[in-house]
């Protein structure tokens, strides 16, 4: 049986690549998007471009958050069990 390490290693596991999130308030978040990208457009079309860009530094953002709180994470869970493995 590989150890959680062993598999990490091999890529079995990977942390950054998740399935999208399928909750109501994620697709319902998800649409508004959506719908505002597309009511921008309709009233200023020649932004798409810009829209683009600003759209993809968001995506930038975000992904930099979800290392961090991932980082944050994993650190808090192994601050956890060293607490649990030395006061037991």
């Amino acid at each position: 049986m590989e150890s959680i390490l062993e598999k990490l290693y091999y890529g079995e596991i990977s942390p950054c690549s998740r399935p999208t999130p399928t909750t109501e308030r994620y697709l319902k978040a998800k649409e508004e998007v959506v719908q505002y990208e597309e009511a921008i457009l309709a009233k200023y079309p020649d932004c798409k471009e810009l829209l683009e860009s600003y759209a993809e530094a968001i995506h930038v953002t975000a992904a930099c958050e979800g290392l961090q709180d991932f980082e944050e994470g994993f650190r808090l869970g192994a601050l956890m069990m060293i607490n649990v493995l030395i006061f037991e």
